[in-house]
């Protein structure tokens, strides 16, 4: 172990309810040396253990064996007036979420650090305002959170971060959830901290194109360091320089009106498919690029349509290394709970499907059957024919695929003086979700009787 190293790990170890049957091993004999001035990532998929890693060195986990060494200091060994000091000024930290106060300006937000060590108060607005000044948020300082924009906000939380001017920062996913110009300037102003005030930086991200800019990266997987980096030469970020940005997502509003002025706008075939795939992914996961969204689709889309895919290849290329370029590193556990969600999912909408088909086999027109199937599911009856007109009207856009489940839900929330059903919000997303597993079942049978016949 280096004496000169600002932090040292040794043989560290996190376990969640240990020695009970739901015990989870978070991290596991993880030995590493951060040295003062040094940009460090901790990379890996979701669940890999690299923020359970930050925490611990933040001071905020503790640890089930093993031991940690910041500046000489043994966290485990620290009291609490000691530890609160190690938190107060010696690491500063940014968290994904921001964490801001709602009901307090941008200036107390950035003393509250200061006032809670009882920093003098012109001393305290001094250091404030340059910071502020220096982090571009200088003009926004007597609004609320609220009103700013999420770079603005996360540009806030920097600022707090350092307004008792720590040697060590740890950053927790700053930028997730960021659009792409304001991710690239809170990572260029997170780099400008190391390059010109020599902070230590650490920090936690899943996305790979990040790992050019740090000193060293540390991969994890399933709650060990696997491999380790260093770069001889870090990419240096301009704030707002371009990047490949994904298209932005069209708002509920957007989407409901493409359905009512443009006849057949989602009406593509194998457009349900697509959605339902996404749906199912984005509720399993989180972090993953735009491609590697779309091999989970294919896979998933693989699986509804019974064609070749095995929930096992699946599982095997979530957990495969991304090491060898050909998987997700997907922590087992992971890869295990989103197979068992697609599974299930599929189950669920044959089961639906079947259910709709015998409770009202009678009845020809498919949208009427599905409006007396939801409002008998859920207890619910409607107080007028313009309301069961509208019901009926936005299944049918549904059925045919010019209009996705948001669309649907905006119109079962819609108010009847408007021409919507007029349901509860809650009870609007709920059937709306209820109707699109009902629907893609019916879709897939059609698609078995399909490949049944060739």
């Amino acid at each position: 172990m280096s004496s000169s190293a600002a932090i040292s790990i040794k043989n560290l170890s996190v376990t969640y309810f240990p020695g009970k049957s739901n015990e989870v091993p978070a991290l596991s004999n993880a030995n590493l040396d951060i040295y003062p001035g040094e940009f460090i990532i901790f990379f890996g998929p979701s669940g890999c253990g690299k923020s359970t890693l930050l925490y611990s060195i933040a001071g905020l986990e503790k640890p089930t064996d093993g031991e940690i060494l910041v500046q000489g200091l043994k966290l485990h060994d620290l009291k609490n007036d000691e530890l609160e000091y190690y938190h107060q000024f010696t690491t500063g930290m940014v968290f994904q979420a921001f964490y801001l106060i709602p009901s307090l300006s941008v200036e107390k937000n950035i003393m509250l650090p200061q006032i809670a060590v009882g920093g003098k108060k012109k001393e305290r607005q001094a250091e404030a305002e340059r910071l502020m000044k220096y982090f571009g948020v200088y003009e926004q300082r007597s609004k609320l959170p609220n009103e700013l924009s999420g770079g603005q906000q996360q540009r806030v939380a920097i600022c707090r971060s350092l307004i008792n001017n720590p040697d060590i920062i740890f950053a927790d996913e700053p930028v997730g959830n960021l659009d792409s110009k304001s991710a690239q300037d809170v990572l260029a102003l997170i780099q400008e901290l190391n390059v010109k005030q020599k902070k230590t930086i650490i920090l936690v991200t899943h996305d790979p194109s990040h790992l050019d800019i740090a000193d060293r990266v540390f991969f994890m997987k399933d709650g060990k360091i696997i491999d380790t980096k260093k770069n001889e030469h870090r990419r240096v970020i301009t704030p707002g320089e371009a990047v490949n940005a994904p298209e932005p997502q069209k708002t509920n509003l957007e989407l409901v009106s493409n359905t009512f002025t443009k006849e057949g706008a989602f009406g593509l075939e194998g457009m349900m498919m697509d959605y339902k795939a996404k749906e199912i992914v984005a509720e399993a996961l989180t972090g993953f690029t735009a491609e590697e969204i779309g091999t989970i689709e294919h896979y998933v889309k693989g699986y509804l349509l019974d064609i070749k895919t095995k929930p096992s290849e699946l599982e095997h290329y979530l957990d495969e290394d991304y090491m060898a370029d050909n998987g997700l590193s997907l922590n087992k556990r992971s890869a295990k709970r989103l197979t068992n969600i697609l599974m299930h999912t599929a189950k669920e909408m044959r089961e639906l499907h079947d259910r709709t088909l015998t409770k009202h086999k009678k009845k020809p027109d498919y949208a009427a059957e599905l409006r007396y199937y939801l409002l008998d599911t859920y207890k619910t009856s409607l107080r007028s024919t313009e309301a069961i007109d509208a019901m009926e009207a936005i299944i049918e856009e549904r059925i045919h695929d010019r209009t996705d489940r948001k669309g649907v839900q905006a119109i079962f929330d819609l108010d009847l003086s408007r021409g919507g059903v007029g349901l509860d919000k809650r009870l609007a997303r709920r059937m709306a979700k209820h109707l699109d597993l009902v629907i893609l079942g019916r879709y897939r049978v059609e698609e078995e009787k399909k490949q049944a016949k060739k």
